[in-house]
Order: C-alpha cells, then structure tokens, then sequence
C-alpha cells in the first residue's frame, strides 16, 4: 500500500482544508494510462486503467484546489517507497523501450501501458477526470507493459528493479 491509504484518504476529504475550510481537493498520483501506438507513435491521448485503490496508492500529494495549502505529501517514489524516489520519477526518462511493433506478429497496432503522473480535482462524489502533462517521450513517463491488438501477446517488464525510480527490487504488491 502507499503511504496514503484509503482511511487516510477518507479522513484528507471529511476533514477539507483546515486554511480556508475548502473542500475541493487537487491529487497529484502515478497512475496507469494505456497508450495507443501505431509504428512507435501515439495515434491517441492516454485512456486511465487504473482502479480506485491503484489511484489511492499512487497519491504523493495533497492540495486544497481553493487556496494551494499543502494537506499530504510523500518524496517516497509512490511505486516503492525508495527514499527520494519521486524526485528521481518524475525528472527521468522511461527506460523501457517503447515498441514500433509487435514482438510477436511484427502488427504495428500496441497498447503502450506505462505509470504517468496525473492530476485529479475532487469535490465531495465527483471527481474530474485524471489529467496529465506528460507525454511519450517526457521525462516521469514509465512504461511498463505492451499489448498487441492483432495476436494478443502481452509483453511484460520482467526485471526486479522499480519502472519509476529504477531502484532496487523486490516491489512491493499493488492493490488491486
């Protein structure tokens, strides 16, 4: 579990902002986007894939949308828990390669998932929906899965070290 939990989350909404008794609430999280890609290339902007927990688990910060005031952060990286490890996601490049085809049918059509770093703004049961910044070839974008539209083929990260702040494995288990 990250360092925000969902009791903690639950008490960060019930309590608002404790500076101008705001209750919207801007989230700064690494989440799961999909990336469609044609020969290596985006064809299309992120589509979230990411559950209600993984969001939660991938919270480092906390704001009022109202007046900026800070409610939760965390410099951990929000995969896992390095020390200083956000810092070191978000100003580095992905280092899992990213596809022209498929490495199974050579189909140029795949579905790049990678960890991206979003904003979400929520205000009592609504929640806007996840924005982010980031592109392809951004730093703090970090893939780590291909799927292939025609044969199915799923290919994998398979090393032991974390795909946002490289540091040493074993990874902690995700929610969900």
């Amino acid at each position: 579990m990250g360092l925000l939990d969902e009791a903690g989350l639950e008490r960060l909404i019930a309590a608002g902002c404790a500076g101008c008794g705001g209750r919207r609430l801007t989230f700064r999280t690494y989440v799961d986007g999909l990336v469609p890609l044609l020969g290596g290339e985006p064809i299309a902007r992120p589509t979230w894939v990411y559950d209600g927990e993984k969001f939660v688990d991938g919270v480092f910060e906390v704001t009022c949308a109202d007046c900026a005031r800070g409610l939760f952060a965390a410099d951990v990286c929000p995969r896992c828990h390095a020390p200083g490890g956000l810092a070191v996601a978000l100003a580095t490049p992905n280092r899992w390669p990213v596809p022209s085809a498929c490495p199974s049918c050579d189909g140029d059509e795949v579905r790049y998932v990678a960890f991206l770093p979003a904003r979400v703004v929520y205000e009592g049961q609504r929640a806007d929906k996840a924005r982010t910044a980031t592109e392809l070839h951004d730093d703090g974008f970090h893939g780590i899965r291909v799927d292939c539209r025609d044969c199915g083929t799923v290919a994998a990260r398979d090393d032991e070290r974390c795909p946002l702040c490289d540091a040493a494995g074993p990874l902690r288990a995700r929610p969900g």
